[in-house]
């Protein structure tokens, strides 16, 4: 499928025609057709259309578009130039505009957590704003601080969160030629990443209706070129590329972040992201369809008793999950004051209580979130078919010493036991509760 097009009057006005293989005309647009028109396209017909050297103009200079491009918040083309030169806009309280990195798909270290080797983030920035995200603190932000300041006013990347998004529009076109151009087999993969691709590490790639076009078009190359895809997301928008999951088969596992169906919680610690059960509902539709799911059931937060914990345990056991990734909260820095502001402000006592103890006594938050672990575990030994993968953070490894210490190492080198091919893999022995008996776990402590 390809774009062609024609000149009127002038070589400035033009007409464009979306045609398949055959040359067949799917459809026509007119005069300066918008991204969001283009990618709608794409969607409509299953297939994605190159827009590099297709014809498209710039609709601030009127220059041809031949390499790389972006959108304004119209979703009117931009040539490069002229995206760099624009200031951008406001959407609903987030400062919108285009991230000028070159990065497309990055090696990553979360194999370590048997997440992925390779991350795509479809833009810089997320609208969500959680308070815990450890994103800010990453070097992809961190390191970039004047770039943030000049495309988005940022001054603080962390206590900003959830107010600029920098989207990268061309990110599919980009994608297409590094998987044409490279010798997969140098691609790294890794024991625990599989050669995983996940989407996204650092942003939310269904956020809105822009970031999951781009999302859509990766995909797209990633499944043609049968590189396994991992998709996290809070937002129920990602059921709208149900039809594309549908015939990856078992190169695309998909995934939600569920960390309690405590609405109220859940809201004041993630402001903007829609509410848990949302995101459940989406899981449930993509499973159905007979779509791979997974949850990460990340960060718990302090105060979740095991009724809790069981009752969200037996929601993703309604769902079939392949894997339920699981950590405690580990609040620190910046992060640990914008999660307790955002305790207070709602009048959760409870877990301003404990996070104050985290504050006070690192041993305090030791024992918690082993302990959590433990319940988890243990909670989910009651459904035949969860297999909880945990992820021991390394301070509370450190933290720890002896038998403890080698059990909470081995959860961390554990493998996932989800399948991107037609191999069955068995759970990892280490992924259990650490002691059934709570008097003989905190004698371990």
């Amino acid at each position: 499928m390809k774009l062609t097009w024609d000149t009127g009057d002038s070589w400035f006005e033009r007409t464009y025609a979306l045609e398949n293989q055959r040359g067949h005309v799917l459809e026509s647009f007119d005069e300066s057709p918008s991204l969001d028109e283009l990618r709608e396209a794409e969607r409509r017909h299953g297939e994605r259309i190159d827009l590099w050297q297709a014809g498209l103009l710039c609709s601030e200079c009127s220059d041809e578009i031949n390499g790389r491009f972006a959108s304004d918040p119209d979703s009117d083309l931009l040539c490069w130039d002229c995206a760099m030169d624009a200031t951008g806009d406001s959407e609903n309280g987030v400062r919108v505009n285009t991230d000028p990195t070159k990065a497309v798909m990055s090696e990553s270290q979360l194999h370590k957590k048997s997440l992925c080797d390779h991350v795509i983030n479809v833009a810089t920035g997320c609208r969500h704003g959680c308070k815990f995200c450890y994103v800010p603190t990453t070097p992809a932000v961190e390191h970039r601080e004047d770039m943030l300041n000049e495309q988005a006013d940022v001054d603080d990347a962390q206590r900003d969160w959830g107010s600029y998004l920098l989207y990268r529009d061309d990110l599919p076109e980009r994608l297409h030629r590094i998987l044409e151009d490279r010798n997969p087999e140098e691609r790294k993969q890794t024991d625990r990443g599989r050669g995983v691709v996940m989407l996204s590490s650092g942003t939310d790639c269904y956020q809105d209706r822009r970031a999951a076009q781009i999302t859509r078009g990766c995909v797209y190359e990633l499944i043609e070129h049968e590189i396994p895809v991992r998709i996290l997301t809070r937002s129920p928008a990602v059921v709208r590329d149900l039809d594309l999951f549908k015939q990856a088969g078992n190169l695309v596992t998909v995934g939600s972040s569920i960390p309690s169906l405590d609405a109220e919680l859940v809201s004041a610690m993630e402001p903007n992201a829609p509410p848990p059960m949302k995101r459940w509902n989406a899981l449930d539709q993509l499973q159905r369809a007979g779509v791979s799911v997974f949850v990460s059931m990340s960060p718990t937060y302090p105060g979740m008793g095991k009724y809790e914990i069981d009752n969200l345990l037996g929601h993703f056991s309604a769902l079939g999950a392949a894997v339920v990734f699981h950590e405690p909260i580990n609040p620190r820095g910046a992060n640990f004051e914008m999660c307790l502001e955002a305790a207070e402000e709602v009048g959760r006592d409870d877990v301003v209580t404990k996070l104050r103890e985290f504050e006070e006594d690192r041993t305090a938050w030791v024992e918690y979130a082993v302990e959590q672990i433990n319940t988890v575990q243990q909670q989910a030994n009651r459904y035949g078919n969860i297999e909880v993968h945990s992820w021991p953070d390394d301070q509370l490894v450190d933290a720890t010493s002896g038998e403890l210490s080698r059990r909470l190492r081995a959860m961390q080198k554990a493998v996932s036991p989800e399948n991107f091919d037609d191999n069955e893999r068995a759970p990892d022995e280490s992924q259990q509760q650490l002691m059934s008996d709570a008097q003989e776990l905190k004698k371990l402590l």
